[in-house]
């Protein structure tokens, strides 16, 4: 490590010792200037945690907190607490740089995730058809739409993989690695290495953005398995009692409800089990034991309709009228209720469209997304990105570069100027392609507009290519147009 003599501790602006640096502002802060801190934490004395609560958040013990003295650090400047010791803060660059390019491994994980997520899913929907429950037909319908949409999610990260990489690499290749570091450099690389893991988070972050209707809806998915499962809990517990005919659907259980029959005006309490054939009513006694009454079927090609009654005195009752005999009285909670009458409509109508007839459909469907691609890709641009720091700028041809952090030695305001002017003309032709491939604009204008930009950036370059030449120097120049014709036009020369 190097000290740079002409740069003095920020708050104080005499010793040049520096021992400490902010990584929120960039300050370098000397001994006399930092301000130190002592406080009580709580702590796990198992895994050392700190945690202000009587359980640990980490490992979750409540008996193993204890009180101690706790040493920390503020910047005079900014009061943050990221503070670190200048040396081990140059001497751990390489590796905050390699962490920061290994996040871009977070999209891949997500992707794994979600598929992992969508596979157990799919199985556990198999499991429950194989069990002959015909209600949710729209789960079939949200699993073949979340398998092409995490397809198309797979396609997409292959692209924004490219963007980010590219993007990652023109940051990297300003840093230099492999060469003595001065406290001079520290800022510059840090707010580098600040803007490489940005571009590597957002890369996951959009993917996650991709999935989002997915993860809902198969979010939807797991509530209707949930419910399957309630039910089929309660189906294998009556398999003594009855068992639905080989062509049977079963569609839903309510337990603890009351009904009363036409053939017995009296109301019971039980369990009502419904297929695409019947209905099911185990009537439940409880005394000193529960006892199960003999369970009751009624066709459901015998109701003709039923009426969903409110009396504010009697309470809420479905009425199902059977032609030629009264009225059968089911009681129930409202919401109970009002999904039974839901019910009751989709099995009168036939909805084929909700009940399904065949629930082997799932069987042959795979559920696996191949996953090699993105993954051999994502592996190969974090192996090559890892290695530019180190190689890149050593392959330069001419003397090594005195400011390898700023290739301008003076800048004018021509030159600041046309900075500005460049960089925003970037941002624009970067707009017009979002707004492309979002479909915001249509393929005539975004043409027209493409090479205009284009043809402007263009123009900006050379005019600052020229005023950096007058600012450098004749003899500088040639050195330095080496450096800016590999770094500045990767981005055109890739489009």
């Amino acid at each position: 490590m190097e000290y740079d003599p002409n740069r003095k501790c920020l708050k104080c602006h005499r010793s040049d010792s520096y021992l400490f640096y902010c990584e929120d502002c960039g300050g370098t802060i000397c001994n006399n200037c930092i301000i130190s801190d002592k406080t009580e934490c709580t702590f796990c004395s198992d895994c050392s945690h700190i945690s202000p609560r009587n359980k640990c958040e980490l490992c979750g013990k409540s008996n193993s907190i204890s009180t101690a003295k706790k040493f920390s650090r503020k910047c005079p400047i900014c009061t943050s607490m990221r503070i670190k010791d200048i040396s081990e803060k140059i001497s751990g660059l390489t590796l905050e740089y390699n962490d920061a390019i290994e996040l871009i491994g977070n999209g891949l994980s997500v992707i794994k995730r979600y598929n992992s997520r969508f596979m157990e899913i799919t199985s556990q929907a198999r499991r429950l058809r194989k069990e002959r429950f015909g209600l949710y037909p729209n789960i079939e319908n949200i699993i073949l739409r979340t398998h092409d949409q995490l397809f198309e999610v797979t396609v997409r990260a292959n692209e924004l993989l490219d963007k980010a990489s590219s993007q990652i690499s023109q940051d990297a290749r300003q840093l230099k690695l492999n060469q003595s570091i001065t406290v001079n450099m520290l800022y510059r690389i840090d707010k580098i290495l600040k803007i490489i893991k940005a571009h590597a988070l957002s890369y996951s972050n959009l993917i996650e953005d991709f999935m989002k209707d997915s993860n809902r809806e198969l979010f939807e998915v797991e509530g209707y398995l949930t419910e399957m499962i309630n039910y089929l809990e309660y189906f294998d517990n009556a398999a003594d009692s009855f068992e639905p005919e080989p062509l049977e659907l079963k569609i839903a259980v309510f337990p603890n409800i009351k009904i009363a029959y036409p053939d017995d005006q009296r109301i019971k309490n039980g369990t009502l089990f419904i297929t695409n054939k019947h209905l099911y009513f185990m009537p439940i006694r409880k005394f000193i034991f529960q006892f199960k009454g003999k369970i009751k079927a009624l066709p459901i090609s015998r109701i003709r309709d039923v009426e969903l009654r409110y009396r504010p005195i009697m309470g809420t009752r479905l009425l199902v009228n059977i032609p030629d005999e009264n009225q059968m009285r089911i009681k129930g909670s409202a919401e109970v209720l009002e999904k039974l009458n839901f019910l009751f409509g989709v099995l009168f109508n036939n909805n084929e469209g909700y009940v399904i007839s065949d629930p082997y459909y799932l069987e042959s469907f795979k559920s696996q997304i191949d996953l090699t691609t993105i993954r051999e890709k994502t592996e190969k641009r974090i192996k090559d990105l890892k290695q530019i720091p180190f190689g890149f700028l050593d392959r330069i041809i001419g003397p090594p570069n005195p400011y390898p952090f700023s290739p301008i030695i003076q800048d004018s305001d021509e030159i600041k100027q046309l900075q500005i002017q460049l960089k925003a003309a970037k941002d624009t032709l970067k707009q017009l392609i979002l707004a492309f491939d979002d479909r915001s604009i249509t393929p005539e204008i975004y043409f027209s507009r493409r090479e205009k930009t284009k043809q402007r950036i263009l123009t900006l370059e050379d005019e600052l290519k020229g005023a950096m030449k007058e600012g450098l120097g004749l003899k500088n120049y040639g050195r330095f147009n080496d450096y800016y014709g590999q770094n500045q036009n990767q981005d055109m020369r890739r489009r």
